[in-house]
């Protein structure tokens, strides 16, 4: 009989991700699964000290173990020219995944919903981006590992067929509390604006189910590009050439070489996906390409015979080199990649 799984469950102390926790503990009572939860600390906002003291208290009162973790991601935005909400969702990530290892637990669930999902993709289409971007979130996801590192990680959000509002209808009828997060009132940032102006306003006067219309497109979106996703694996390992970093869990790959010429016999559908994944291995999971940026590395696969240099500047102060048929994949200088090799020992985490 093989073993329950290990789940860290992410809890910010708001209404979905109480009850995905409560969920999860409900399975673990069944006994499903062994869980802890997972609360991440930027100290950005007044109430932040709350929503920890919150989250501790709950997994006392439900007699779970609970790791935290304090970033700052004022820094991460600084270095890298993100946005801090940006910034904060990097570190946010990098930390649950360094919980997950401290705690033993290989899944890592989120408590994103439905209509996560929809304004996810509605995000991405205003902003631009390609076949892969239109996959949206995944519901379940294999994380990459570094070299020499056995510790599998798996990333499931197990909510996404759900909808907000039954998530609280749900959270209600169980007596859950939780905690309002003060900033989803902030419309100076873009998500905010698309969830309480232009969804409302497409639904109203366009389609009443357009959150299950955009869900839907995902979701058969991510089905059609499942195959070409496979592919490109299998790709990516023929034409990766070196890989600078990674070689212990703890340092993060930093330089990554791609035999261009070899990417030039293969559809541009398996190129871009490879081309995503390699700059996601540099930048992070988190991170996307818009298409500005893809057709502008695609430029570079395309010039690879001509045996000229080029190079193209990416989001988060990350560049793709051409030279000699080969492209390098990398933070724009060694100090920055460091940096960046250093941050992921950074943060203070602690379990309880």
């Amino acid at each position: 009989m093989e073993p329950v799984p290990r789940v860290l469950c992410a809890v910010s102390g708001g209404c979905d991700s109480v009850t995905l926790a409560r969920l999860l503990r409900a399975s673990q009572d069944g006994g499903l699964c062994r869980l802890t939860l997972a609360h991440v600390n930027h100290a950005l906002r007044p109430e932040a000290g709350e929503e920890e003291a919150f989250v501790r208290r709950l997994a006392s009162h439900w007699g779970l173990d609970i790791h935290v973790a304090r970033t700052d991601p004022s820094e991460l935005a600084r270095n890298r020219g993100w946005s801090l909400e940006h910034a904060a969702r990097v570190t946010r990530f990098e930390a649950l995944e360094r919980m997950a290892r401290a705690a033993g637990c290989p899944v890592i669930a989120l408590g994103h919903q439905m209509d996560d999902q929809a304004e996810t993709l509605l995000l991405r289409i205003l902003r631009g981006t390609g076949p892969r971007g239109l996959g949206a979130m995944e519901p379940r996801t294999e994380l990459p590992s570094q070299r020499g590192d056995s510790f599998a990680r798996i990333l499931i959000r197990p909510l996404l067929d759900f909808r907000r509002r039954e998530l609280r209808e749900f959270a209600q009828l169980a007596q859950l509390d939780w905690m309002e997060d003060a900033s989803n009132r902030d419309l100076s940032l873009l998500r905010n604006r698309i969830r309480t102006e232009l969804m409302p306003l497409l639904t109203r006067d366009y389609n009443p189910r357009l959150v299950e219309a955009l869900a839907a497109l995902a979701r058969l979106q991510r089905a059609e590009s499942e195959p070409v996703a496979h592919m490109a694996q299998e790709l990516e390992k023929q034409v990766l050439l070196s890989e600078e970093g990674g070689q212990a869990p703890e340092k993060a790959v930093h330089r990554l070489t791609l035999d261009a010429i070899e990417l030039t016999r293969h559809p541009e559908a398996l190129i871009t996906q490879v081309l995503w994944r390699t700059y996601q291995r540099i930048a992070g999971p988190e991170v996307a390409l818009g298409t500005r940026h893809m057709q502008a590395l695609l430029g570079l696969v395309a010039k690879c015979r001509d045996r000229s240099t080029s190079e193209v500047h990416l989001p988060g102060r990350v560049r793709a080199r051409l030279a000699d048929g080969q492209i390098l994949i990398e933070f724009h200088s060694p100090r920055q990649a460091r940096e960046f090799g250093k941050k992921a020992l950074d943060g203070s985490s602690e379990a309880s």
